[in-house]
């Protein structure tokens, strides 16, 4: 190697020059510990405040889970309420149709025995020849009252005590059928 490179290998580097250390009086240290010291109880302090932080917050996690619970058993409760209502609701519709079928089946017997009845009354109306004959069985027939033409057993009596002279047996055995 020659001489200039020896040269730049053995440059003398540049000594840092550091600063003494500072040094602190009692006063200045004693308030130092007296600041690290607070330091420490604000640390403490803190630490405490989360842990409670933290106990409040399960509480409330607890409360909310409890309150969740209840509105999940009270929607349970208003749902079997509504299923209940709803079977009862349900029933109530079947026996409404029933009656309302039972309703029906009566008024359309009550029509027939009416129409039956007054189809028969101009029948023997029919048979009359005179006037007079006419008044007098109209009369008879007029006598029906509307207990005795919805109830099956009155009117077949009644029509076999008041429409048999009128009426021929055919016609008479139709009533008794009724």
């Amino acid at each position: 190697m020659s001489n200039r490179e020896e040269e730049i290998f053995n440059k003398e580097v540049e000594k840092v020059v550091s600063k003494p250390k500072r040094k602190l009086s009692e006063k200045q240290l004693a308030n130092l510990a007296l600041g690290r010291e607070r330091m420490r109880l604000k640390r403490e302090i803190a630490k405490k405040q989360k842990e409670e932080k933290a106990q409040v917050k399960t509480v409330k996690d607890s409360d909310k889970t409890a309150k969740k619970n209840q509105t999940v058993d009270r929607k349970k409760q208003k749902e079997k309420r509504r299923t209940l209502k709803e079977i009862n609701s349900d029933k109530a519709e079947a026996i409404l149709a029933k009656l309302e079928k039972q309703e029906a089946e009566t008024n359309t017997k009550r029509t027939n025995r009416e129409d039956l009845y007054y189809s028969l009354k101009v029948k023997c109306l029919e048979k009359a020849t005179t006037v007079k004959e006419y008044n007098e069985i109209k009369e008879h027939l007029d006598g029906i009252d509307e207990d005795t033409l919805h109830n099956d057993d009155k009117l077949k009596k009644y029509a076999i005590n008041v429409m048999k002279p009128y009426i021929s047996k055919k016609e008479l055995t139709e009533v008794k059928n009724l």
